[in-house]
């Protein structure tokens, strides 16, 4: 017992074993060593920064319900499957929300390959929009603003054993009245 605090020493047993707080400290030390300093052999390549433009096009060939052609430092077909879509009208717009996974096929750095993507699309349109979208329609020139996340798994190819992100922004001449032109994108790959 501690006389000052009336209370029990917790530290007595290691004061009398000095080594086996060292011990122990050192043990917690190389442990969060290993935790911070972990990284799997997909995380030990250098990221690489990509980016460039893509614009609506038919290089699907009737596969999935759409497709993107890129531009810059991916040069391809990016054809896109919906999963699941949300809607709800708000005061002035209607929020419109989709997930799916995709598949590109092209090029990156000169070397052709593949890879699959799992995205989410967050998207706003015009006032009364989601009526269209529940009847099976798609009010592509009621887009207000958009952008979806792709979260990439390499499969062949230049892309074989790559993980990356990449984010697009849609890029809408006349707001409501046009839909997106083209579409920014910019990410990495790892």
């Amino acid at each position: 017992m501690d006389i000052t605090t009336n209370s029990p020493d917790f530290g007595a047993q290691d004061r009398k074993r000095p080594g086996r707080r060292r011990r122990l400290i050192v043990g917690l030390l190389a442990v969060m060593a290993m935790l911070v300093g972990f990284t799997s052999p997909a995380d030990a390549r250098p990221r690489v920064e990509i980016s460039g433009n893509a614009t609506p096009s038919d290089c699907n060939d009737g596969e999935g319900v759409g497709a993107i052609e890129l531009t810059g430092d991916l040069q391809g077909c990016l054809v896109f499957f919906p999963t699941s879509f949300t809607c709800a009208e708000y005061n002035g717009f209607a929020l419109y929300e989709e997930a799916g996974r995709e598949t590109f096929r092209g090029t990156y750095d000169g070397r052709r390959g593949k890879f699959k993507t799992q995205y989410t699309l967050a998207a706003t349109y015009t006032s009364g929009s989601c009526a269209e979208f529940e009847a099976g329609g798609f009010p592509y020139l009621n887009q207000l603003t958009g952008g979806c996340d792709h979260t990439i798994h390499g499969k062949l190819g230049a892309f074989k054993g790559r993980r990356g992100f990449i984010q697009f922004f849609d890029i809408i001449p006349d707001p409501g009245t046009s839909g997106a032109s083209n579409f920014y994108y910019a990410g990495w790959l790892r």
